[in-house]
């Protein structure tokens, strides 16, 4: 099935649940200076915040939420301003 990952276009198998997002993203972020500072400043691993069609999803939430095809999922990552 495909789902969107802040519009660009992704496959995962029936069923797949919103965890293997979370991983996937998780991963792909993880040498992000801004993330990795933050990381080790905070000792949280969960700061990266997604929506999932327009719903902001709890991190509660990421075991047990079905993705379905057509999905769109948005991540929104801190990152430093002044």
């Amino acid at each position: 099935m495909k789902v969107f990952i802040n519009l660009k276009e992704w496959e995962f198998q029936e069923g797949a649940k919103f965890v293997e997002v979370v991983n996937l993203i998780k991963e792909a972020k993880k040498d992000e200076p801004m993330i990795k500072t933050i990381r080790e400043k905070t000792g949280r691993s969960n700061i990266i915040l997604f929506v999932l069609n327009g719903r902001v999803v709890q991190p509660r939430e990421y075991e047990s939420l079905e993705i379905k095809d057509g999905d769109n999922i948005r991540l929104i990552h801190p990152f430093a301003g002044g």
